[in-house]
């Protein structure tokens, strides 16, 4: 028996295609359509098929591609007495490390200008001409529009921490707060790319005091430190990894040190107090202010940690209390009792005045600068890392932002972007429990005031540095190659 003909064999009886009568679904009104191939079908066929040019959506833009204009990069300032709007379109009055960088990157110039009529402040861009309100701002390079990465390169005392907290959940902002010395070193190592750095992907540092005895230290070692701990240890690609586990050795200044010295990480998470105190003398408090306490009490020193390390380009979180500085007042002024230690602390580092904290200053303002520095504003609660009614944990979107953002090479400002998101809910939770309790709830207010407190520490963690920065993966450069900055 002969096996039937596969259906892509033409029949042996079958007449050639070009000499078949077609079909088409069309009626003249008398009749259906039909007809042969003209002689000229293989002219035809083998012409180009002119479908004309697609008039597709665009394809969105990557955020992380901040040279691109419409994501864009620029830089706020003061708005100086004395300078016209043209001087104030540029970045002229700015240190010349700054003016450089503005240059290099044909960045957008905007002032910080506090008390206008229709809010608390604005952002003016002369050169585009009129103030942007950072929330709805369009973003890009254009006129009218707010640049999605912005860097802040002034002090706390000139463009106030509350002006990074509002922009942290629409923005991507970091911020340099330098002396001249210091700023040129990390304004040259940014626009180089850190090209010589000897920094090691391959072995991150996680540094954790716990004191025990129901100390805040033992909960900040289990969810960040130890959770961070985990994850690195599953990469195949972090075989160096060191764990200076409080619960089990002491985690000391010199434990730090040793392991920085070491290692030469590329990313490194430390857990402890921050140095508050002594609340009764405020210049020891200004020259300590937010300095890691280690297992024994005792600050560790920024200037004996680069006497044998350089941070060559790495990128440094550490949680503790004031670790990036101090605002006047604090955000949470009036929420604790004046009797209490928190409320005392929160008082009398306000005194100290808005400020960013030494060691970032020392790190970022090394020889061989840190790439990025994120900190804390305010002290954190037990209660905003762990739920009180069911200890459920809120630090994942934190891991995320160290793990998946920062290790994964994402720019460091849009890895923070994670950690920002729930400010927003935060708020909205926070407003719909003032209603409640307007209206006879008496416990809505315990949320909304767990709601306002959660969103202020998530928004008064801060980034140190230029938003850009990203570290470098394994294989994504040639050795001794820059990446973008």
């Amino acid at each position: 028996m002969t096996a039937p003909a596969s259906p892509d064999e033409p029949r042996q009886d079958q007449p050639p295609l070009r000499d078949l009568e077609v079909q088409a679904n069309a009626f003249t009104g008398e009749e259906a359509a039909t007809g042969h191939f003209a002689d000229t079908l293989g002219r035809w066929t083998v012409g180009a098929a002119d479908l004309g040019v697609p008039h597709l959506v665009p394809s969105p833009v990557d955020p992380a591609h901040w040279r691109d204009p419409r994501v864009g990069w620029g830089v706020i300032l003061p708005e100086r007495e004395g300078l016209d709007p043209v001087a104030l379109a540029t970045a002229d009055d700015a240190p010349e490390p700054i003016r450089e960088l503005v240059v290099q990157r044909q960045g957008k110039v905007l002032r910080y200008r506090p008390g206008t009529a229709l809010a608390q402040w604005a952002l003016r861009d002369y050169a585009g001409g009129g103030d942007l309100f950072t929330a709805a701002s369009p973003q890009g390079m254009g006129a009218q529009e707010l640049p999605l990465y912005l860097l802040i390169a002034a002090s706390p005392a000139d463009v106030p921490w509350q002006v990074q907290y509002a922009l942290n959940p629409v923005r991507y902002v970091g911020r340099l707060d330098l002396d001249d010395a210091g700023l040129a070193n990390y304004v040259s190592a940014l626009m180089d790319g850190w090209r010589d750095s000897t920094a090691s992907y391959a072995a991150p540092l996680v540094w954790s005091v716990d004191h025990g005895g129901g100390d805040i230290t033992t909960l900040m070692r289990e969810v960040i430190g130890a959770g961070l701990h985990d994850t690195f240890a599953a990469d195949a690609d972090m075989p160096g990894l060191r764990y200076v586990d409080g619960s089990v050795t002491d985690a000391t200044g010199a434990a730090l040190t040793a392991a920085l010295t070491e290692l030469r990480p590329l990313v490194i998470v430390t857990t402890s107090h921050g140095k508050t105190g002594p609340l009764s003398d405020p210049d020891q408090m200004r020259r300590d202010l937010g300095m890691l306490v280690d297992a024994s009490h005792q600050v560790v020193d920024p200037t004996a940690l680069t006497a044998t390390w350089s941070p060559d380009g790495a990128v440094w979180f550490a949680q503790a209390c004031c670790s990036a500085g101090a605002d006047q007042p604090s955000a949470y002024e009036g929420l604790f009792a004046e009797s209490g230690t928190v409320g005392r602390v929160l008082t009398e580092v306000a005194r100290l005045g808005a400020q960013t904290a030494p060691t970032p200053r020392a790190l970022l303002g090394a020889a061989k600068p840190l790439r990025a520095f994120i900190g804390q504003v305010e002290p954190t609660f037990n209660w905003t890392m762990s739920f009180p009614p069911n200890q459920a944990d809120l630090t994942a979107s934190l891991r995320r932002t160290v793990y998946e953002g920062i290790c994964g090479g994402k720019p460091v400002g849009m890895a923070l972007a994670a950690y920002y998101d729930v400010i927003g809910s935060l708020l909205v939770n926070h407003g719909r429990a003032l209603k409640s309790f307007n209206v006879g709830s008496t416990t809505a207010l315990d949320l909304a005031a767990y709601s306002k407190a959660t969103a202020y520490d998530r928004a008064s963690t801060v980034l140190l540095g230029d938003p850009t920065v990203a570290i470098p993966l394994p294989g994504a450069a040639p050795p001794g190659q820059p990446l973008p900055a």
